[in-house]
């Protein structure tokens, strides 16, 4: 039998997107945002190209961040999307 490699394929087509947004539990990673506009315990607001993306929650921070990049950690309760 063949070796499907999910993994890998999946990690190749995030990639290949403009921009992207994973959540886990307790975590959300975010890939390729233009700026982040609001930052408090219990609400982030995101801008990227074509949207804004709101996320709620309860101790929220900012694990890891990069010029693309932000790994977020708290109890992640809403994540919502407002385009442009």
């Amino acid at each position: 039998m063949k070796n499907l490699h999910f993994r890998e394929n999946f990690k190749n087509f995030l990639f290949d997107l403009e921009d992207f947004i994973t959540i886990y539990e307790n975590h959300l990673h975010v890939f390729n945002y233009k700026k982040l506009n609001k930052l408090s315990e219990s609400e982030i607001v995101l801008s990227f190209n074509k949207m804004l993306v709101t996320i709620n929650g309860v101790n929220l921070k900012i694990k890891q961040m990069t010029k693309q990049e932000l790994l977020i950690n708290g109890s992640i309760l809403k994540v919502e999307f407002s385009y442009e």
